[in-house]
């Protein structure tokens, strides 16, 4: 039988007789044509991350798993809710002294007294307690023009704390991955007072931004060196620069850092006062270096407890060596670091993992191991668990679950840890095994390496250029 050698565009789409599968049926002009079905073309694979797009010619976005969907951008309200009832909380904790063994508002005391004091002066304290960089003076005369006294330093805080939220919100938005922020919002649960009680917040609000950057090495950098100068720990986000973007960042942090020395310098005097304060610097007892002398404490070995340096340090025989040997440690740690960087091998991890990981070398190789540098190593996790490419989850879980038996040995068991009393080394142990357990974790994901880059955080929506999960022009949306 004869077959027409044009088929009219109605004859293509089907007839209302149809099957409904897009198998045309004979036309009507032609009756008893028996007309094959044609074969549809089947779709490609879409291999695209949830809340990505799948391509630049493409406009589809895939809907994000069941996990983001639960702490995706639905519930960045819900998190700002909890933001609002944790921190209103914490001030009233903090303003009106809660537990009496709380000393969250001796802190602030004394801000308020080096305000008064040599701040007024254009000079910083020289009190042995004043450990800290030379920006921080400027940091404590702002807390000190807030209304309210000592409240106002809680106010200066609470603002930070509302800009690292707003930074690790963007960050959501982005990637379709709540999980950070919600951490963020649920800080005062496993961090408690001292978040609005200590001025830490100020350096990891810089850190956050740095890592947030880091697509632009130049901008980050400044921005770490910026927060190097508040304390000196952010100084160590450039780890998780990109090989090829740490010339740059290190230009950044380089030419801020130089710059705020030269107004710092000619501006207050005894700026540099903190290094050394910072060199006689003893054996902290809450630190992971001082737990086997706390257990040989507790088996009567003649050690005691001394305030100093603003800190309860170990004193007695074999405390000072070891005290000695811990920088030469910390830098050998952050060695490794640098190594596998400049190697190459950390290019397929997302920033906040390098960053992370570098910053709890730093902790559990330090004299000082304060409940407050959990606001640090929080502040990166909120980060690094709003990216998908994250492989710090096990490290940052066992972070939290220390974080949190932080909460009980201070303030609460914190006189027990000074007087020998078993319960309150038990679970100070058990804090300093979990921080331990954290790291040895994130040494292990690093010194494995990782094989291909990763997408590196951006201000701007993320588009796939590289053509994955890319549609054919035939099954473009």
């Amino acid at each position: 039988m004869e077959l027409p050698s044009r088929l009219a565009p109605d004859q293509l789409r089907g007839s209302p007789g149809d099957d409904g599968d897009g198998a045309a049926g004979p036309p009507p002009d032609r009756p008893g044509v028996s007309w094959p079905r044609p074969r549809l073309r089947a779709w490609p694979r879409l291999r695209a991350r949830p809340g990505r797009r799948l391509g630049s010619q493409s406009r589809l976005r895939l809907p994000a798993g069941p996990v983001s969907r639960c702490a995706g951008k639905g519930s960045e309200p819900l998190d700002w809710l909890l933001w609002v009832l944790t921190r209103a909380v914490l001030v009233v904790i903090i303003t009106w002294g809660v537990h009496p063994q709380d000393r969250a508002r001796d802190d602030l005391a004394v801000y308020a007294r080096w305000a008064a004091g040599a701040l007024q002066h254009d000079r910083l304290p020289t009190d042995d307690m004043w450990q800290y960089p030379p920006l921080a003076g400027p940091v404590l005369w702002l807390g000190a023009a807030m209304p309210g006294g000592r409240v106002g330093f809680e106010l200066l805080f609470l603002l930070v704390d509302a800009v690292v939220m707003a930074m690790v919100c963007g960050h959501a938005r982005r990637t379709a991955l709540g999980t950070g922020r919600r951490l963020w919002a649920l800080l005062p649960l496993l961090g408690g007072s001292l978040l609005l009680a200590r001025f830490d917040v100020v350096p990891t609000a810089f850190a956050v931004a740095a890592l947030l950057l880091a697509s632009r090495p130049v901008a980050s950098g400044a921005l770490a060196a910026v927060g190097a100068w508040v304390k000196v720990w952010p100084v160590l986000v450039l780890a998780g620069l990109r090989r090829r973007d740490l010339p740059r960042g290190v230009l950044g942090a380089l030419t801020a850092g130089t710059a705020l020395a030269v107004v710092i310098v000619g501006t207050l005097r005894d700026s540099m006062s903190f290094v050394g304060a910072q060199r006689g610097r003893g054996l902290q007892v809450e630190s992971p270096a001082a737990w086997p002398f706390l257990l040989a404490r507790q088996l009567g070995v003649p050690l005691r407890i001394r305030l100093q340096y603003g800190a309860d340090e170990l004193v007695g025989p074999g405390v000072a060596p070891v005290a000695r040997l811990l920088p030469l440690l910390t830098l050998g740690l952050l060695a490794v670091v640098a190594v596998q960087r400049l190697r190459g091998r950390l290019e397929g991890f997302a920033p906040a993992d390098v960053a992370l990981a570098a910053v709890l070398f730093s902790i559990v190789s330090s004299r000082v191991f304060s409940p407050q540098y959990y606001v640090w190593v929080l502040g990166l996790a909120a980060v690094a668990l709003g990216d998908p490419h994250t492989r710090m989850r096990r490290t940052i879980a066992l972070v939290v679950g220390s974080s949190v038996v932080a909460q009980v040995v201070y303030p609460f068991l914190y006189a027990g840890l000074e007087g020998r009393s078993v319960p309150a080394l038990v679970i100070h142990t058990v804090r300093l095994g979990l921080m331990l357990a954290a790291t040895v974790t994130a040494a292990r994901v690093l010194l494995r390496g990782a094989k291909a880059p990763v997408p590196l955080p951006s201000p701007v929506p993320a588009t796939d250029d590289d053509g994955e999960g890319q549609l054919s022009p035939a099954g473009s949306i």
